[in-house]
C-alpha cells in the first residue's frame, strides 16, 4: 500500500517528460492501492511507472535499494506479468529533471542514456 500522498505535481510534470520522449500515457485512476502512477506506451514498447519525489539531495554514493526500498517491494510485487518493465522516476523536491531508474528482480538500474527516447541523465555517473 502506497505511504502518504501521492506526488500529483510530479505525476503531472512526469506525463509531460513522457510525452516529450514520444509517449502516451494512462494514469491508474481506479486502484490507488496498486504501487505505480502511469502505464507509458509507444509503437512496440510500454512500461509502468511509479513516480517519486524525496524532500533531500540524492547522494551519487546512495544504494536506491536502501533509499527506495519500499517503493522497490511495491513496484516488483505489482500483479502484471513479470516481463512488463517497471520504472521509478525520481526527483528531489527542487530538482526538474527525472532520474530513470529500471527495476528488476534483482537490482535497480539508473539510465544514464537511452537514445530512442532523446533521454540523457545529467545525474549519472560517466
Amino acid at each position: 500500500m502506497p505511504r502518504g500522498h501521492r506526488p500529483l505535481a510530479a505525476i503531472r510534470d512526469a506525463k509531460k517528460f513522457a510525452e516529450k520522449m514520444g509517449y502516451s500515457w494512462q494514469e491508474n485512476t481506479d486502484n490507488l492501492d496498486l504501487g505505480y502512477d502511469l502505464q507509458l506506451f509507444k509503437a512496440g514498447y510500454a512500461f509502468l511507472l511509479k513516480v517519486r519525489v524525496v524532500r533531500n539531495h540524492i547522494d551519487p554514493d546512495c544504494f536506491y535499494e536502501d533509499l527506495l526500498a519500499d517503493d522497490l517491494r511495491e513496484v516488483r510485487g505489482l500483479p502484471f506479468p513479470q516481463w512488463m518493465p517497471r520504472e521509478i522516476w525520481l526527483r528531489t523536491q527542487h530538482e526538474r529533471v527525472f532520474r530513470r531508474l529500471r527495476v528488476i528482480d534483482l537490482a535497480v538500474a539508473e539510465i544514464g542514456f537511452w537514445d530512442p527516447d532523446g533521454y540523457v541523465n545529467p545525474h549519472a555517473k560517466d
